[in-house]
Parts: C-alpha cells; sequence; structure tokens
C-alpha cells in the first residue's frame, strides 16, 4: 500500500492504495472521482457531485419511462452503479389483474386508484386506467378485486 502526508506530515497507510486520500484526524477519504454520468437522449440527470459516496437521480422527458433504479451511486472503484433507461412507452392492450399484483399493499377495492410504472409486470412496464371486474360476491372468494387495466410496454417492441 502506498501512503499519504497527514496533516502533521507523518506517513499513513492509504487504503485508497493510490497515495491520493485527504485526512480528517483518523479518517482517511478516498478522492476518487467518477466523472460525469452518462445519461440516455431523452433523460435527466440531476447532481453535480461525482465524488465517492455520491448519489445522482435521473428522470425522463414526459412520454418516456423510466426503466431501473433512479438513482446512481459513485463507488469506490471509480464507477457508477447501473444506469436505468428511459424507454417510450406505447398502449399495448388491456390485462386482467388483481389488486395485490398491482400492489404489495392489502386489497382495498379501489381498482381504478391504482397503477404501476417499473420493470415489466405481467408483460407491462406501465399499468394505469384500471376498472374493477370482479362483481362484489366473487371478491368474497378471492379476497381480492381483480382489475382490468391499459397495458402499456416499449414502443420498438410493439408489433
Amino acid at each position: 500500500m502506498g501512503g499519504c502526508k497527514g496533516r502533521h506530515q507523518e506517513l499513513k497507510k492509504d487504503r485508497c492504495g493510490d497515495s491520493d486520500c485527504c485526512w480528517f484526524g483518523y479518517k482517511s477519504l478516498c478522492r476518487v472521482n467518477c466523472g460525469r454520468p452518462d445519461v440516455d437522449y431523452n433523460g435527466m440527470v440531476y447532481g453535480n457531485d461525482w465524488w465517492v459516496g455520491s448519489v445522482v437521480r435521473y428522470a425522463c422527458r414526459p412520454g418516456f419511462l423510466l426503466v431501473g433504479d433512479p438513482a446512481r451511486a459513485c463507488q469506490s472503484n471509480g464507477g457508477w452503479t447501473p444506469k436505468p433507461s428511459c424507454l417510450r412507452v406505447c398502449r399495448q392492450g388491456r390485462v386482467e389483474i388483481t389488486e395485490k399484483e398491482l400492489e404489495t399493499a392489502t386489497c382495498s377495492s379501489t381498482c381504478p386508484l391504482k397503477s404501476y410504472m417499473g420493470p415489466l409486470k405481467q408483460g407491462c412496464y406501465r399499468i394505469d386506467n384500471c376498472r374493477k371486474i370482479n362483481p362484489d360476491w366473487k371478491r368474497w372468494f378471492t379476497r381480492c378485486d381483480t382489475c382490468l387495466c391499459d397495458c402499456h410496454i416499449a414502443c420498438a417492441s410493439v408489433g
């Protein structure tokens, strides 16, 4: 391991391994910069601190859906955590899905208020515009309403 000069000029061990560190008391901070984070053409990145431990946030322009973690962190190896993507989504059709599948919460008989955005769920990136299709007597047996919702997928995969 290399070393770096401390406040009193004594040589200290450098946990960063590249002699590029600074000391605050007895704590060593690596001075690694991950550089400007890349972003999709239809995306935006917020944050201008690119040092180890920093976090930037991503968003997409209207009409696009963010797929992946909206936050990226600068890691000690000088790389960013995985980048999310911005996909244009198009309505594919309708899908039947139970209230419980739309959310991890309990069933509340509120299909019209439920929606989903994120990684594929029942083949859809976005699920919205839901309405209840189970009559009340059927709910008694299933314990959850079934919702009929619009299913949106990436436009490139629309056939």
